[in-house]
């Protein structure tokens, strides 16, 4: 979606500094909301751990949402159809976890009810500032959410792959000052 939906329109109305700028920001928001999730994660519940997770992700989902429909509602219609489908296996997925982790069925009813407000949260916020905007500004949120969304899976792949955490920030941080050089070389040299 990021490759074929929001990028070549952002490279048609933003400068490569604007890019790269949006992209790094909405990484480093994940970076940031990953380390207020570990700090929770020490003086909490996993339950809760789990659910700022979740949470966080969805508000992302919210965001990118609002800002593609402040665009049009072509946009974010697509944006819209292509998240619920991305959801629904990990709603399935974070239920389990609940479950696994002993969460009283009540209790995981509850959450899963209320996974529905940081979507719309992030929609109504994104699209009431960015409604009317000039549209580099709407770009700039989708692009913004782009890296977030990007760093959100590069740090599981690296994770995954390496089945260690220990590297993840320092890499993540790689790929972003990496993107970063490339957008702005790329579009400096047309």
């Amino acid at each position: 979606m990021v490759a074929v939906e929001i990028m070549p329109r952002a490279l048609d109305v933003l400068n490569g500094w604007h890019i790269a700028a949006a992209f790094t920001t909405g990484g480093v928001l994940y970076l940031v909301a990953q380390a207020l999730i570990e700090r929770r994660s020490t003086t909490g519940g996993r339950m809760w751990l789990i659910y700022l997770a979740i949470a966080t992700d969805l508000f992302g989902d919210g965001l990118m949402i609002g800002a593609g429909t402040s665009i049009g509602s072509g946009v974010g219609l697509v944006l819209a159809i292509g998240q619920i489908l991305a959801d629904i296996p990990e709603g399935a997925a974070a239920t389990m976890t609940f479950r696994a982790n002993d969460v009283p069925r009540r209790r995981r009813l509850w959450l899963s009810a209320a996974a529905v407000l940081p979507v719309l949260t992030g929609a109504a916020l994104s699209f009431l500032l960015l409604r009317g905007r000039p549209e580099g500004y709407q770009l700039a949120a989708l692009v913004g959410t782009a890296g977030l969304f990007t760093v959100a899976a590069f740090e599981d792949m690296i994770q995954e792959a390496h089945e260690s955490d220990d590297d993840s920030k320092t890499s993540s941080v790689a790929l972003l000052l990496g993107f970063a050089v490339f957008t702005i070389a790329s579009t400096a040299l047309g």
